[in-house]
């Protein structure tokens, strides 16, 4: 590894599976690497829906090739993964890596790749920061979505649940719906958010100022009330 200039990271392995006579970049490598890791399970098709220019490096005999040399691995067909071997490269870069997410240990499943469609959407949202995964013990979101606007230095939080027909699925997601409200009257929340807005250089809000909503990805249309919303998919 070798540092050009601030921020401008060059590894020389991976020099030949970038086109830079085609326009390409380590900078868009190291941002690729980035979204994989945060979104944990990619596919060939979801980086282009990142970024057109992503098309350039990630064709798929690429990603498998980079997978031969430990930066993704492929846990199942068209399923790629960042290994820890992306960190180091990526602070370097100056990259946020110290909430991203553990390598992931699964096979991308059916529902692991639907998470990854609505991820992979976030990034058009205005003023995209990050996912988080924030784990609560009696409610697991499928990702905390962080939004930035940094002129005016105010940001949102909403927690995504993506959701796909299942049995009693109507009463499975009023169960959701009170765990949120559950959550909204715990400090839980609050507390770790006191452990995570500094690593991102936000300020943290009284307890009383706190606020966080919830959006449902899915095919029904409800009306939760205040703080929820149902996004269909």
């Amino acid at each position: 590894m070798r540092i050009v200039q601030q921020k401008a990271v060059v590894i020389d392995e991976l020099a030949r599976l970038i086109p830079t006579k085609s326009g390409a970049t380590f900078s868009q490598l190291w941002q690729i690497f980035y979204y994989t890791r945060m979104f944990k399970y990619m596919s060939h098709n979801h980086y282009a829906q990142i970024k057109p220019a992503f098309k350039k490096i990630c064709t798929q005999k690429k990603l498998l090739q980079l997978c031969d040399l430990g930066y993704l691995k492929s846990p199942s067909i068209d399923v790629y993964c960042a290994t820890n071997k992306v960190l180091p490269i990526l602070d370097k870069a100056e990259f946020n890596t110290g909430l991203l997410p553990p390598e992931p240990v699964g096979t991308g499943e059916i529902n692991e790749r639907n998470n990854t469609d609505i991820f992979v959407r976030m990034v058009k949202e205005p003023y995209f920061k990050m996912l988080l995964y924030p784990n609560f013990g009696f409610l697991r979101p499928d990702a905390l979505l962080v939004q930035l606007n940094e002129e005016e230095r105010k940001y949102k939080l909403t927690f995504l649940e993506i959701e796909a027909c299942k049995p009693k699925w109507n009463e499975y997601l009023e169960v959701k719906k009170e765990k949120y409200i559950q959550l909204s009257g715990d400090r839980m929340f609050y507390d770790y958010w006191n452990e995570v807005a500094p690593k991102l250089a936000l300020p943290i809000p009284t307890i009383e100022q706190f606020k966080f909503s919830v959006s449902f990805y899915c095919t029904l249309q409800k009306d939760f009330g205040p703080g929820f919303n149902f996004i269909t998919t």
